[in-house]
């Protein structure tokens, strides 16, 4: 895994995602008040630990355990654990988000920015519901569509890359259905996505083309993302990232 191209590339950048901290702090603000005594977070396909260290700076009371399958990744949030002193309450687990080695209602905190994609929106709120505590929280933010209706470039481009993604109100319910109170949503201004990501990306594309001219593999990879630029560019009213928190009942 680690010799593969793909994570290679994203490697490459600081987010392997949009977002940035004003809005996992938006996030945050919905669930309140942290458990009595601090709380334990799972940080769900962390990448390099962006909003591992926001979560650390919000909730200074918290444990958090970041998991990632690709251990390059982990390397980084171990650094910044490192410098930022905080091995007592921060760690890192290698896990596939699928196959997690915790035990059942040990966090009181699941959080996953924009990485549920790989293994289905409806499948990771199933799944990682039962590693909630009674009375726990859940965020979870992917891409969504806003409307019912999208042009039929976005349609054609998404069915090539995703063709399972759905309208939020959909995710909303895939929620209620699993037995959990949504408690608040919102959608990731399309701006963040510039800033905090597709800029990066751009200044990368010409470096990644160069390293990786052998590697058909990779070179379609980026060919992709500067497509998904393009799409995101002319379409970001039609869908984006959105952003649920959700209650596992008492």
């Amino acid at each position: 895994m680690e010799n593969n191209p793909v994570f290679k590339i994203f490697e490459s950048f600081p987010r392997q995602g949009p977002g940035d901290d004003e809005h996992t702090e938006k996030a945050f603000s919905i669930i309140g008040e942290p458990p009595e005594g601090g709380g334990e977070i799972l940080d769900v396909g962390c990448g390099k630990g962006v909003q591992t260290m926001a979560l650390a700076r919000l909730c200074p009371s918290c444990r958090i355990t970041a998991t990632d399958l690709y251990q390059p990744f982990l390397d980084a949030v171990d650094e910044k654990i490192a410098t930022g002193g905080l091995s007592g309450r921060v760690k890192t687990v290698r896990a596939s988000m699928d196959d997690l080695p915790f035990e059942e209602e040990s966090f009181d905190i699941i959080w996953a920015e924009g990485c549920s994609f790989i293994i289905g929106f409806g499948n990771a709120v199933n799944y990682w519901k039962k590693f909630m505590k009674p009375g726990g929280y859940m965020m979870i933010s992917d891409l969504f569509w806003f409307t019912e209706t999208p042009s039929a470039e976005t349609r054609e481009f998404f069915a090539e890359i995703d063709p399972n993604l759905m309208i939020d109100e959909k995710g909303f319910e895939i929620i209620r259905n699993a037995g959990l109170e949504l408690v608040g949503s919102f959608r990731l201004p399309s701006r963040v996505w510039e800033e905090s990501y597709y800029s990066k990306v751009r200044e990368n594309l010409g470096n990644l083309r160069e390293k990786f001219k052998d590697d058909e593999t990779a070179l379609m990879v980026i060919e992709g993302l500067k497509k998904e630029i393009e799409t995101f560019e002319k379409y970001s009213d039609e869908y984006g990232y959105t952003y649920n928190v959700m209650r596992k009942p008492l």
